[in-house]
């Protein structure tokens, strides 16, 4: 594998930092002190991936546009200072394979190396000569576009004609990679992440990001909608129930639950809680403080993360590989079980479920990935 990467670093705590995690982890790391440095050098050492440390000059921004003007298809990886959900997706935006969250450890920085290096392909090297020959590349790339052009419009028109209609898409990667909680509503998907600490709201169709809100003080690991509320469940059990505005403005608080919960849902009459590694579903009452009724035992294989709606509820199942459904009345009764195609991926981990609109929607990891996808409610 060809393993070098560039690291641009004016900090030499930072690049002796860099230098022990990269060599532990076979990176042959060439540190450059800025981004003029690392431009100079560039042809000679053809990284496979660029790793540069946000918060120094020029910005991350610059870095980014200038490194991809001279290799459009490098992967580039920001090493954030300070943890920021926000910050991070406004650099993928500009162009970022992914970033780095601190502290910099050998475990946070393994994956992202490794996935630079999987996308990284052929070596890339500037080549001076092109520039000369601009304009003749121009001519004969534009040439070719319009005959690939009136090629791909026949064949569109053909195909749209006599072929059925394609299936809407259904799955995305998410720019994120530790979701913990999904909710659908009419236009958006909103999801939690653990890790980056932050909810962000994704159009329904496309999955584009809309919106980011930082939970500097929480950890979600669970996240449940009523009506007129989010209810976000964290690391320490504590379950707190926000306002629907602009900020989710915390309204209320219960006292930590143990075992801590990391499943939750509203089926509209009653709040349910689980807790995955027991097995434990728990159904309370719907007040600011989540009074205990009745703890179940979940009757299959393992339980996987869990949803509900106004009828059933819902639980994905990776023993089983499937999604699971229950009775409200009795949970420690199967009603139907239905396999989910998803699972045929060994590295996937659903973490998260919502249902609405007639969909059952999921969020989890895929080996270094998230995914968001749904499924038809199964009748």
């Amino acid at each position: 594998m060809f393993n070098t990467i560039q690291v641009i670093c004016a900090s030499e705590k930072d690049r002796a930092i860099l230098r022990g995690i990269f060599k532990n982890l076979g990176a042959d790391a060439v540190f450059s002190l800025d981004l003029n440095d690392a431009l100079a050098v560039f042809e000679k050492t053809r990284p496979a991936a660029v790793f540069t440390v946000d918060g120094e000059e020029p910005p991350a921004e610059i870095q980014l546009r200038e490194l991809r003007r001279v290799a459009p298809f490098l992967p580039i990886v920001p090493l954030l200072k300070r943890r920021d959900a926000t910050r991070a997706v406004g650099l993928m935006k500009a162009g970022a394979l992914d970033c780095a969250q601190s502290p910099w450890t050998e475990e946070e920085l393994r994956p992202l190396y490794r996935k630079a290096l999987s996308l990284g392909g052929t070596s890339l090297e500037l080549d001076s000569l092109a520039l000369r020959r601009g304009r003749r590349l121009f001519t004969l790339g534009l040439a070719a576009a319009v005959g690939f052009a009136a090629f791909a419009g026949g064949l569109y028109l053909g195909f749209k004609k006599f072929s059925p209609r394609a299936q809407q898409l259904h799955s995305f990667y998410l720019p994120y990679a530790h979701p913990t909680g999904i909710v659908a509503r009419a236009d958006s998907v909103l999801v939690s992440d653990w890790y980056s600490q932050g909810l962000y709201e994704h159009n329904i169709k496309t999955f584009g990001i809309r919106r980011v809100t930082s939970l500097p003080d929480l950890t979600p690991v669970a996240m449940a909608a009523s009506a007129d509320s989010l209810w976000l469940a964290g690391t320490d059990g504590v379950i707190e129930r926000r306002l629907l505005d602009a900020r989710y403005t915390r309204a209320a608080r219960t006292k930590a639950f143990k075992p801590a919960p990391d499943g939750a849902c509203f089926d509209g009459l009653y709040f349910w809680t689980a807790h995955t590694a027991s097995g434990a579903i728990v159904k309370r009452m719907p007040g600011d403080a989540l009074e205990e009724m009745k703890t179940f035992k979940y009757p299959g294989r393992k339980l996987g993360a869990l949803t509900c709606d106004k009828r059933f509820l819902w639980a994905a199942d990776p023993g089983l590989k499937a999604l699971v459904k229950l009775s409200l009345d009795d949970p420690e009764r199967i009603i139907s079980s239905t396999p989910v195609e998803q699972y045929a991926s060994r590295a996937l981990k659903i973490t998260a479920m919502s249902a609405a609109d007639g969909r059952i929607w999921f969020a989890g990891e895929d080996g270094d990935r998230a995914l968001a996808f749904y499924k038809d409610e199964p009748k």
